[in-house]
């Protein structure tokens, strides 16, 4: 099981480089070289997931219901 610690740094480093546009990661022990932004986005998502699941909390989340009067 990875760290907390280690969850958030990966975090911080995948967040940087998706900002900076660069699509190759550095982690301490490996390099990573993402194919888009999106799968970027998408790896980020789960780190955030991992993140809460690690810390206990719950990711928030909503449902939407739309109405409507013919």
């Amino acid at each position: 099981m990875i760290q907390l610690s280690e969850l958030q740094s990966m975090r911080d480093t995948l967040q940087r480089a998706i900002f900076s546009g660069t699509l190759r990661v550095q982690f301490t022990d490996r390099a990573v070289e993402y194919n888009s932004v999106d799968n970027m986005r998408k790896a980020l998502a789960d780190i955030d997931t991992a993140i809460a699941k690690a810390s206990g909390a719950t990711p928030s989340s909503f449902s939407l219901a739309t109405h409507s009067r013919d």
